[in-house]
């Protein structure tokens, strides 16, 4: 197969656990990205904590899909986005008091929250972003709509939370965990398999040329999407049975190992 391009989620598959970039993974990405191949990051990050992957593998000028497809942005410039309407932000902020967890509001380059907790300073630590903390109700007076809310927490109070809010009449929004702490909540028209259809239809590739990698729940849709995909060892099993093929872990070379058996350099 003439693969044209390779969507990569960030955490737990470009990056290793101590949130590195592994050398044979810069390497293998930089030469095919100079080959022609469009390497692109599909994250539920924000684009601060993204970018700097771009500037190491040396693809500044690539899109970028970030909140799982809620934004899409080449070079600073916004392609695509998806935001949540402030009802349904107040809705589902008036729900998350029911749980132990800390929610987050994420808009373009901000990141919001009303309080700095040890899950907040978790996520600076990983992200190596700062966010604003600010009160909510100010901000959805002004109708400010967020590509992303955020809720961070024991895996026990977010599974009790995703299960909540799945059976609520929401058929607005994306609700999925990215890791067993983290709730990721979107417009239903946000997600990473569509933020790929966008970037690869405005270049006129095919989902059969192309090939996805990723290792969470938020990746199944993108791997199911993709021509050929790739789970890394570290993905839990339902992401692992819904690839095409399994590769090493993101600490073993796991995306260079992959790209290696497709691509012949």
């Amino acid at each position: 197969m003439d693969y044209k391009a390779i969507f990569l989620d960030v955490d737990g598959t470009v990056l290793t656990d101590d949130l590195t970039i592994a050398p044979g993974s810069i390497k293998i990405l930089g030469s095919l990205a100079q080959r022609g191949v469009l390497v692109c990051v599909v994250t539920a990050r924000p684009p601060a904590a993204s970018l700097f992957i771009y500037d190491q593998l040396g693809i500044p000028q690539n899109p970028i899909i970030c909140f799982n497809g809620a934004l899409i942005l080449q070079e600073n410039r916004i392609l695509h986005e998806e935001t949540i309407a402030t009802p349904q932000v107040l809705q589902i902020l008036e729900e998350v008091k029911g749980y132990v967890v800390r929610p987050s509001l994420y808009r373009h380059h901000d990141w919001l929250t009303e309080e700095v907790d040890r899950w907040v300073h978790q996520e600076m630590e990983i992200t190596q972003t700062t966010p604003t903390q600010t009160e909510f109700k100010y901000l959805l007076s002004a109708d400010f709509r967020p590509n992303k809310i955020l809720c961070m927490g024991e895996s026990p109070e977010i599974d009790a939370l995703e299960l909540h809010l799945k059976q609520m009449d929401l058929p607005d929004l994306n609700i999925h965990k990215s890791k067993p702490t983290y709730l990721e909540i979107m417009n239903r028209r946000a997600s990473k398999s569509k933020g790929i259809e966008k970037v690869i239809s405005a270049r006129q590739i095919k989902r059969e040329e192309i090939i996805a990698i990723g290792d969470n729940f938020n990746d199944l849709d993108m791997l199911r999407y993709a021509g050929t995909s790739v789970a890394m060892g570290n993905a839990p099993d339902e992401v692992k049975n819904s690839a095409t093929f399994v590769t090493d872990s993101n600490n073993q070379e796991g995306i260079l190992k992959a790209l290696e058996k497709l691509i012949p350099l």
